[in-house]
Formats: C-alpha cells, structure tokens, sequence
C-alpha cells in the first residue's frame, strides 16, 4: 500500500535535503531514480531513508527508453534501454531477463513495491500499449518474486489531448493486475500549467485510477500537489527543482540542465498564501508591508528575509518544499477527496485574491501568478462535474 501523505522526488544533489526532512518528520517516502545518482551511491541513501521510517520506491525512467546519459549505465536494467522498435521485438526469454534486473534493483534498495518501466501513452500508438502491457508483465514477475505489490506506470503524454483519449490509455492501462498506480501527466512547456482544460484533465484521470480501488502515487507533482489529494492520489511527489514540478520527457535529453533551478538567479521566496513564488528581494521588497507580511510567511530557513538580508539559495529551497510539503500535508489529512479538493479551492482562491492585490503595485516574473486561477477553475469543475465519481471513490477508496 501505498502510504498517504507527501514523497520526496529524488533529483540532481537532493539526497542530503531529503535525508534531513525524513529525521524532522517531513514525508512519508523517497522515490529514486537512475538518472542523477548512480546505482550503488543510491542504495546508501535508500538504506539511509529506510532507516529513518521513510518508504522507497525505485521509478526505472523508461520514458525515453533509448536514454543512455546520466548515471543510467550503472543500473542492471541499463541493458535493455534501447529503442520503441527494439523493446517492441522483446522475446519472452528478454522479458525473463528484465525481470531479473529489477528484481536484483528492487531487492538491493529494498523497495515496498515495484514501479513497472513504461512509455508515455501517446495517441494512436497502440505499439505503446502492447510494449507497456510486455514491460508491466516483467516488472509483474518481478514484484511476485520478491513478494511486494508491482505498481503500474500511467504516463499521459500531451498528445492526449481530450478526454476520451485520454480514458482510452487508462483503459489500456487499467487491463493490467496492478496493485497502484505510478501516475504523472506531460503538460504544455510551461514553469506550471495554466491551461484549465489540461488541469481538468490530469485531476479527472487522477480520479479514474483512484477508482479502481488501488492507490495512486502523483508522481512530479511539485506544487500541483495541492490538487492531486482531491484527485483521489493517495501520495503526491515533491521537490523544489523546476524540472521536477511536472513531467517532461526533455528532462530525458542528452544536453538537458540538471537542475532547473535558476542558475545565478536571486533566490524566490515562496509564500504558502500566494501557493507560490516572489523574488527575493527584487519583487518583495516592492510590497506595502502589511501585505508583505500576510503572503511572507516564515520557516526556519527563512530567517534573513524577515531582516531583510542575504539569503542563501539553497536555504530558499528548502524553504519551498518545507512550505509545499506542510501544505500538501494538510490538505492529504481531509476526511474524503472532495473535501481535500474543496480544501484546495479554498486555499487557491485565496491565493487569487493575493496575487490580484500584488500585482496592482508589482508585477511579477514568468508565469507565477497565472496558474492560480486555471487550478482553482478545474478543481471547482471537478467538484461540480464528478460528484458521482467522487462517491463511488469513496466505496473503493484505499484505506
């Protein structure tokens, strides 16, 4: 079973952050991967994270399947990476032997479940479908091995771009004995989404799987998180880089940055009431103060700001996922989803109301007070559209 509450998405020099948060109490797991760390440092911490009380999940990256950079080659399953069209040939005794490898990868970073390795769906690829359905078999195998539940991965590419696409993947999908679900969702190139149709349509997705009956992990899910507990997901994963505040196969990429995080950039504070960022000091020192003092409000690594001094970056990071993980927190302990979704309204409609009263003075940078309102208008469509879908969520819910 997946454990409710918010996960940490491991990334590029994250594992000390984490490490840290799990001895404060803050998350309930750790979801590693291939791509930044190499396979034996990674089975340190996971033992160091298993120690500390904290789940692990091991995510394979199998988006681009072809993808050979970064630590990947350090992995057993390295060895079947390779193209749609390769994968798409396996033999039942290649299957055999990538069931293996996770199951030795599993084993050594004694994970509670296996995630299974698939590719995004993509519209009229049904190549994708009988691929994903041969690799959810292999790391089924594996999971059964080694007695712990195998967990499908539902990755809904932009290509999908209505619903009844999208419901046709989940039906593809949902064909396979899963015991949870790894979920995320490919939007628009965006810092956050803004589109209320494509936010419509990830919540309404996350709500599908929910009701099967088996728990749903929101994986990338960075702020969004805010709606993936009213979507019906029992855990939602976080981090404070960029590249992680969504899925994006470019992360993927050969020449891609590890971070995105800003580069020399002067640090964001982000602020709980705004459900997101200000730049320190450049745009908050602009703010009357007493508003400044409604959206700023303070962590233990927020300290110099309330001083207004020099502020470290790597203290605005942790700042920002000590904020999104205590709010996310709140909202996973809601009753029912619907109240988690109606929770989440509250807290974007307030944040909507900051943000007008911000920029009537301030104009802020990129698009960090332009997804509010595409949030808060797809979680008030799915509380007036999916009523009956969040009942029958509630007979089959995880408990």
């Amino acid at each position: 079973m997946i454990r409710r509450g918010v996960w940490h998405q491991l990334g590029f020099n994250t594992q000390i952050v984490v490490k840290d948060f799990l001895q404060a109490g803050v998350g309930v797991g750790v979801i590693v991967s291939p791509k930044d760390l190499a396979h034996d440092k990674a089975i340190e911490h996971a033992t160091q994270y298993r120690s500390d009380g904290a789940n692990v999940l091991l995510d394979p990256q199998f988006y681009v399947p072809e993808y050979s950079a970064g630590k990947v080659g350090t992995y057993p399953t390295a060895a079947f990476r390779q193209s749609i069209t390769s994968l798409g040939a396996v033999t039942e005794r290649d299957l055999d032997g990538l069931a293996r490898a996770l199951e030795d990868e599993n084993r050594k970073f004694g994970t509670t479940a296996v995630i299974a390795p698939a590719l995004p769906y993509e519209a009229a690829r049904p190549d994708i479908v009988a691929l994903n359905s041969k690799l959810f078999r292999a790391a089924k195998r594996a999971g059964d091995a080694i007695g712990v539940p195998t967990y499908g991965t539902v990755a809904i590419s932009q290509t999908l771009s209505n619903m009844e696409l999208v419901e046709k993947a989940l039906s593809s999908a949902t064909a396979e004995e899963a015991d949870g679900w790894y979920s995320t969702f490919e939007f628009k190139e965006e810092r956050l989404p803004t589109d209320v149709d494509d936010v419509f349509r990830f919540a309404n997705a996350s709500l599908t799987l929910a009701c099967t009956g088996a728990p749903v992990l929101h994986a990338f899910a960075g702020p969004l998180s805010i709606l993936s507990f009213g979507s019906g997901a029992t855990g939602a994963a976080v981090s404070f880089w960029q590249n992680s505040w969504g899925f994006n196969r470019e992360r993927w990429k050969d020449n891609d940055d590890q971070q995105g995080g800003g580069g020399n950039a002067p640090p964001r504070f982000f602020s709980s009431p705004l459900w997101g960022t200000i730049v320190y000091p450049d745009e908050s020192a602009l703010i009357d103060r007493e508003l400044r003092r409604e959206i700023m409000q303070g962590t233990p690594f927020s300290g110099p700001t309330e001083r207004d001094l020099s502020w470290d970056k790597w203290q605005s990071y942790r700042h920002l996922l000590l904020c999104v993980s205590n709010g996310v927190t709140e909202i996973a302990a809601a009753a029912t989803a619907k109240a988690a979704m109606e929770m989440a309204a509250a807290r974007l409609e307030r944040a909507v109301d900051l943000n007008r009263q911000i920029e009537r003075k301030v104009a802020l940078r990129d698009n960090t007070s332009k997804y509010q309102p595409a949030w808060l208008e797809a979680a008030r469509r799915m509380l007036a559209d999916k009523a009956s879908d969040y009942d029958y969520f509630e007979m089959t819910r995880p408990r």
